[in-house]
């Protein structure tokens, strides 16, 4: 019986989802950006083990450093990378998804933020290709909030309410017929 109840769950959001998209922030240049210091730091740190190896012992200078690597890595070394490999998990973690239904759009971005739009609500809808916003969440003038991971196209909307929104898509031709069923 709870298997009858399951399957008709699942052929009824089947039946309602009009369309799906999840983007990820991709771009080599970004992960160039943030990956060239974590690049240099590990190449400092192989330096240090290296200098170990070699026979490399340092002098009595007083250093108020970590001592698990030869007294060649601070405490701020440390922190600085920690907090380059979260950034780095942050962003590989990261997505903007949106799902639109037969009733309403969903728009998850990164990993806690979520948006629920009824469609009943919304005014007008329309393809654009902007100019660059930056990435994330932004608020602008021009076109009210932006959900934006990656590209310059997507879809404009405009509610009954007059706040205006805009999802950055890879498939905005896809998104706004969906939008208009």
């Amino acid at each position: 019986m709870d298997c009858e109840v399951e399957e008709t769950k699942i052929v009824s959001m089947k039946e309602s989802l009009q369309f799906k998209e999840t983007q990820k922030f991709t771009q080599w240049w970004l992960w160039l950006i943030i990956l060239a210091p974590i690049i240099l730091t590990v190449f400092n740190i192989l330096g240090s083990i290296l200098n170990v190896f070699g026979g490399y012992t340092p002098d009595d200078s007083g250093n108020a450093s970590i001592s698990w690597i030869s007294g060649r890595i601070s405490i701020f070394q440390f922190i600085f990378v920690l907090i380059y490999i979260l950034t780095i998990l942050f962003l590989a973690l990261s997505k903007l998804k949106v799902v639109v239904l037969n009733n309403e759009i969903r728009i998850r971005h990164l990993l806690f933020f979520k948006k629920v739009i009824n469609l009943s609500d919304i005014n007008e809808t329309k393809k654009i290709d902007y100019d660059f916003v930056g990435y994330g969440i932004r608020k602008t003038k021009k076109y009210g909030t932006v959900y934006n991971v990656k590209g310059k196209k997507g879809v404009a909307l405009t509610l009954t309410n007059g706040q205006n929104y805009l999802i950055g898509s890879q498939k905005p031709e896809q998104l706004l017929k969906s939008l208009s069923k």
